[in-house]
């Protein structure tokens, strides 16, 4: 667990009116899982907003369109990400309350016609309707999804994400390279005249992006500490690659990363190659390796190009940072992020509790995220801890409320 940059950047409440019972069942039963689990309910379901705040470097918000999950009932930009296991079979539900048709398109994946979502040769969901793409993810690799309705215009407005094909031994593929885990990285861009008034939106032959963004992200936003990819000595992290920018971003890559590319849009290349740079084109998709020397910390820079008038338009930076080699060097984290105990925890930990102990604890709402920026826990605790006996060993954050976050390990 090494990165934590995809996360929702913005809430979006759902549609007056379309709640029924069967979606507060969901939610209620929801409501009992691990918060981790949340986001992909059982079945899991998508659904697609027009009303979403997407919130910029400088504060200021934009409109945007997108999907999110239902028992979150939020959209996001990027959209959630999609994982599955190579041979998993899929029934990935989708409904729409927005007042468009929509659909999605699983770019890059083989799929039949009937469910890749090209309007022309598959189904559009229209307002109030719901769907089911059933497909095989036999394809270990990176992919994308986005909407097909008036891709341009659906597309800029910010309905995509990305799609991870994994393998349980934790190899890219068939006979490829081990890592210790993944970092997805999705590249766009949009223009903020546009996403003011979609409506009067002009030629898209003729767009010029103004805001850049990695995972929805961009700027200041990227320097937080929980944005930033981390490493520990001898990790080997697996740089998930995608573009829906109507830039080409060129990727610079430090050589104290020791980066090789392995395979482009979702395919096991004959010959890697070692990367100082990689232009990476709007749909595109590679996954590069990279084995952090220890100690490393510095970024990967990003140039977003001008597809039509030759030029760099902005540079945004994937940031990196070095994890220590055992728990005797972790320090004391929380002398700056809060205070929690123990710290690394074994069965439980406690976030932002005083001098009094553990039972009179932070007693709000308490959201907990692994590095990657996935949710593993959001709730009330009890007795004021947080039950992670049957957690996976890494770091976490802790938030509880406004109070500065706590960084706390697991170790069994």
């Amino acid at each position: 667990m090494k990165t934590m940059l995809h996360t929702p950047v913005r809430m979006s409440r759902l549609r007056k009116g379309w709640s029924s019972l069967c979606l507060l069942t969901l939610s209620v039963l929801a409501a009992c899982l691990p918060s981790g689990l949340r986001g992909q309910a059982l079945p899991p379901q998508l659904f697609s907003e027009m009303d979403g705040i997407h919130f910029l470097d400088d504060g200021s918000s934009v409109p945007i369109w997108g999907y999110g999950w239902v028992t979150d009932g939020y959209i996001t930009l990027p959209g959630p990400l999609l994982t599955y296991n190579e041979g998993q079979s899929v029934d990935l539900y989708f409904t729409n309350p927005s007042p468009e048709s929509h659909t999605i398109h699983l770019h890059g994946l083989d799929v039949d016609q009937a469910n890749d979502g090209v309007p022309a040769t598959s189904f559009l969901v229209p307002l109030n309707g719901e769907a089911v793409y059933s497909f095989v993810a036999d394809q270990a690799g990176t992919f994308l999804y986005h909407c097909h309705v008036t891709t341009t215009l659906h597309l800029t407005m910010g309905m995509y994400g990305m799609i991870l094909v994994k393998r349980p031994d934790q190899t890219l593929f068939e006979g490829g390279p081990s890592y210790t885990d993944d970092v997805p990285l999705l590249f766009s861009d949009l223009e903020v005249a546009t996403n003011l008034d979609p409506v009067g939106s002009f030629p898209f032959h003729d767009i010029r992006p103004d805001v850049f963004m990695i995972n929805g992200k961009q700027g200041s936003q990227l320097e937080a500490e929980d944005q930033r990819v981390w490493a520990a000595p001898g990790d080997t992290l697996a740089l998930r690659l995608g573009s829906m920018a109507y830039s080409r971003v060129r990727c610079h890559f430090p050589p104290e990363l020791h980066a090789v590319c392995h395979m482009s849009d979702g395919r096991a290349l004959p010959e890697p190659f070692a990367v100082d740079s990689l232009d990476i084109f709007p749909g595109e998709r590679f996954t590069v390796l990279v084995a952090p020397e220890e100690g490393f910390e510095g970024s990967v820079s990003c140039d977003y190009w001008n597809m039509i008038d030759p030029g760099i338009e902005d540079t945004q930076e994937i940031h990196f940072g070095a994890l220590p080699s055992s728990v005797d060097d972790l320090g004391d984290f929380d002398t700056m992020l809060g205070v929690g105990y123990p710290n690394p925890a074994n069965s439980w930990y406690a976030p932002a509790v005083g001098a009094a102990g553990p039972d009179s604890g932070f007693q709000g709402e308490v959201v907990v995220t692994d590095l990657q920026g996935r949710e593993c826990f959001r709730g009330r605790l009890e007795q004021g801890r947080l039950d992670v006996s049957d957690w996976p060993e890494g770091t976490y954050v802790a938030r509880c409320g406004n109070r500065a976050p706590t960084r706390f390990m697991v170790f069994h």
